[in-house]
């Protein structure tokens, strides 16, 4: 399904992306942790207005004029936010293919950004743990190299990050290893025509 710019079709982004004869290798969406860490700040707005809704009961203030200015405050500031966090987490991928790196960022309702990174642009992956590695989440930071304008993409909240940069790592060193190359003819061919 489409609406404006959020595309929650996971099928529909890889065929415009994924070309003929490419194979996707892994996908992956953010853990869950990516939500509640950028929730935190909407989560305690809430608790300071369900608060501030008890006093002004308890104060016998207008209860009708106090949750209509409440759920105006909570609509502009958490329930916009929260949804932002909701879609950004629940709609953002990284697609690990044969050819390339595809990394969808879903903003919001009104803006999407896909990356598509190819595999002969990437300099090295590394991986590395979040919060001492308690939890099946990390770091994937992938390097590009310096002809493409250098810089590192990091990747927070990753599940199974480990297994996301190894998958990653297996494609570049397939592509270095075969498709990178010109083909190149037997020895044996070569010495038969001097």
């Amino acid at each position: 399904m489409r609406i404006f710019a959020l595309e929650t079709d996971i099928e529909k982004i890889k065929n415009r992306f994924v070309c003929e004869g490419e194979k996707v290798k892994h996908i992956t969406h953010y853990h869950g942790a990516s939500f509640f860490f950028a929730s935190i700040r909407e989560i305690l707005v809430t608790l300071l207005l369900l608060i501030t809704g008890v006093v002004a009961w308890f104060f016998n203030a207008p209860m009708g004029f106090t949750v209509i200015v409440l759920v105006l405050i909570w609509i502009f500031f958490v329930l916009f936010s929260g949804l932002k966090a909701y879609i950004d987490w629940c709609y953002d991928l990284v697609i690990v293919t044969t050819d390339k790196i595809i990394l969808v960022d879903q903003t919001s309702i009104f803006k999407q950004k896909v990356n598509p990174i190819h595999i002969e642009n990437i300099g090295s992956v590394t991986s590395l743990t979040q919060f001492w590695d308690i939890f099946s989440f990390g770091i994937v930071e992938i390097n590009l190299k310096e002809g493409e304008g250098g810089g590192k993409i990091v990747l927070h909240y990753v599940p199974e990050a480990r297994d996301v940069a190894a998958h990653i790592t297996d494609a570049v060193t397939h592509y270095q290893r075969w498709e990178g190359r010109a083909p190149q003819r037997p020895r044996e061919d070569v010495s038969a025509e001097a």
